[in-house]
């Protein structure tokens, strides 16, 4: 643990932070939203950042955060004995996802956090986190999608389907008993704000898109390694362990590219992201598919494809890896379900497809000409999916919690 020793020079209010992991490096999705609401309400708040690490590296990720944070706490959750547990809970009626988050030493960090230090509100990064917070603190919840609904999808698509059904009820009643207990619950989109909406009619609910880093996705081409230089190819970024990249990446593989690259002959389909399960790799079987694994900087693969396809059958929240696509000006072709996130207002350069036949027609248009940013899709996502702008209407929000009641309008 880390701890400022500057409290008496310093007059700004003090905030638990509570995220569900550490959220650093910016480079994965679940990190990416938690890194920059940090990195902005920093300038507000004494930010006492508690949160839960996979693995002992991240406490080194973590500790890179201190200068931002007046304290810094990780509590290691190794990944298979937590399942272990958790399971047990479940099979004795507790809910999966939050028993596989329970951590008494968090637990026991924050209560002696919340004696020593005035804390005067706590930002709650993922519902599974509430039940950590100190009795009497104003609560606001970033709860970034409605997770129940993904399990209840779950149910309908994988086996045994009872057990997928019967922990999406469990989490449903629990993500309602917090959003009751929070000043004010934030999604990451429209869509996902109005789902809850439904759910929890008299609740405090709206949202917050997420950003993008516009000087690091600057739409500047950048060479690939050699022996990939100057072969044309379509791309799927992602991380590759996360079952419905890995539908999404296997689908079009098999379903859609053998006729994409029948049209445009050499074309060819990469799948760049950390991970790739066995089912992945495979694919590099067929004629045409690289798989490339994990890369130390993704955009020269942004900026050398032809397009961008993210086929995802399931897809809640924000989705990063598109919208790092458009600020590099690539066009995206996007499934239905990926197009929902975005609520009523499609991003510029974000191509909608529901069939083979749309991806094919689609990428086969848009695969011809040589690689280029095009600038009216960067500029439109940049001014879209702006982090300052964004974060400073939440941070205007949490300002307002900590003396009554938000006044931000309720999703309908």
């Amino acid at each position: 643990m880390l701890e400022s020793d500057s409290a008496c020079q310093d007059s700004r209010p003090d905030l638990l932070f509570l995220s569900h992991c550490v959220p650093n490096p910016p480079e994965k999705g679940e990190k990416i939203r938690a890194y920059h609401e940090i990195a902005y309400l920093a300038d507000r708040y004494r930010i006492h950042l508690a949160c839960i690490g996979r693995e002992e590296s991240e406490t080194g990720d973590a500790r890179a955060l201190a200068a931002r944070c007046a304290s810094v706490y990780v509590a290691c959750h190794s990944r298979s004995c937590a399942l272990v547990r958790a399971a047990t809970r479940f099979a004795a009626g507790a809910c999966l996802n939050v028993a596989y988050y329970n951590s008494p030493r968090l637990q026991g960090y924050v209560t002696g956090l919340a004696r020593r230090v005035h804390l005067q509100a706590a930002f709650v990064y993922t519902a599974v986190m509430l039940p950590y917070v100190p009795a009497g603190l104003p609560i606001l919840l970033d709860m970034v999608d409605v997770d129940s609904e993904k399990w209840f999808q779950y149910s309908e698509a994988r086996r045994p389907g009872v057990l997928y059904a019967l922990e999406a009820k469990r989490l449903r009643r629990f993500e309602e008993q917090c959003v009751k207990a929070s000043r004010l619950t934030v999604l990451a989109t429209q869509n996902e704000a109005d789902l809850l909406s439904r759910i929890i009619p008299q609740a405090p609910i709206t949202y917050m898109e997420n950003g993008i880093d516009r000087e690091f996705f600057d739409g500047v081409a950048r060479p690939l390694p050699v022996e990939l230089a100057g072969r044309p190819f379509v791309a799927f970024v992602g991380t590759m362990d996360y079952s419905p990249n890995i539908e999404g990446a296997v689908w079009f593989a098999e379903s859609a590219f053998p006729e994409l690259r029948r049209r445009v002959p050499g074309l060819e389909f990469f799948i760049v992201g950390r991970n790739p399960s066995a089912k992945v790799r495979h694919l590099a079987r067929r004629e045409g598919v690289r798989v490339i694994g994990a890369v130390p900087d993704v955009r020269p693969y942004l900026a050398g494809a032809r397009a961008i396809v993210a086929p995802l059958d399931l897809a809640r929240g924000i989705q990063n890896k598109v919208l790092e696509a458009l600020a590099m000006g690539r066009r995206v072709f996007a499934s239905e379900a990926v197009c929902r996130t975005f609520g009523s207002l499609l991003p510029v350069g974000v191509v909608p497809c529901a069939s083979v036949q749309d991806y094919v027609e689609g990428l086969d248009a848009s695969c011809r000409p040589t690689p280029h940013c095009d600038e009216s899709i960067r500029a439109a996502a940049c001014e879209r999916f702006s982090w300052k702008r964004n974060v400073e209407n939440l941070a205007r929000g949490l300002d307002c919690l900590r003396e009554e009641p938000v006044a931000f309008p309720r999703v309908r």
